[in-house]
């Protein structure tokens, strides 16, 4: 399978058959240019607006929001629910916790999370091949928060995502503070990540978004 970050939470996932799945698609108000994209599938942590616009994006997908699954081509995938904040949602609701099965591979979006999973979800989740997680704090968990979560969820691979990039106009810390504190402040960026059961990469992969820089 392929992954690429197109900006904010938003990553596009293909699978050897081609089929793609989009996840947590934003709007303008994230200061970031939509690529033209095209989709089989849509998954959605929340309904906030930097996560849930789909105009921009052709195709007609599967849409898979809340708690719905959705099973399209060569991608599966499930929700856990969990919280966009850590009182449980009072401040900004829940939150959907993507679990995908693409290609024998087990990957985990933690959409906009802003807690420690409950023990169920960390289960589920547990020995990810590869996690996309939010690390710059305000609105989710920031580097620490996402740290601790990585050390129970032991995921072989790590994509910090929802950082300050060159246009997000978004209070949010930059990928650098999270890289300091996991011992990967060399990681170079790519553009394209590419695995499979037996090249799964570990530790932390530092991806390129599309749609913005650095």
């Amino acid at each position: 399978m392929k992954i690429e970050w197109i900006g904010h939470a938003c990553f596009r996932l293909t699978a050897q058959d081609g089929t793609v799945a989009i996840t947590d698609p934003y709007d303008e108000s994230v200061g970031i240019d939509m690529v033209p994209l095209h989709a089989d599938m849509i998954t959605m942590s929340h309904e906030h607006h930097d996560h849930n616009e789909t105009c921009m994006i052709a195709g007609k997908p599967v849409i898979a929001r809340g708690a719905q699954a959705a099973d399209v081509g060569g991608v599966r995938v499930r929700a856990l629910a969990s919280y966009h904040d850590d009182v449980q949602g009072a401040k900004r609701g829940a939150n959907a916790i993507r679990l995908f099965e693409i290609d024998g591979l087990k990957i985990v979006h933690m959409g906009d999370q802003g807690c420690m999973p409950d023990d169920g979800a960390i289960d589920a989740i547990f020995g990810a091949d590869v996690m996309m997680i939010p690390v710059g704090g305000t609105y989710t968990v920031d580097a620490q928060g996402a740290k601790a979560i990585i050390e129970k969820a032991q995921p072989a691979c790590v994509i910090p995502m929802h950082v300050k990039t060159k246009r997000c106009p978004y209070p949010i810390a930059s990928v650098d503070d999270f890289l300091r504190l996991m011992g990967a402040q060399d990681a170079q960026p790519v553009g394209v990540l590419e695995i499979t059961e037996r090249s799964a990469p570990q530790g932390v992969v530092l991806m390129q978004p599309q749609a913005d820089e650095l």
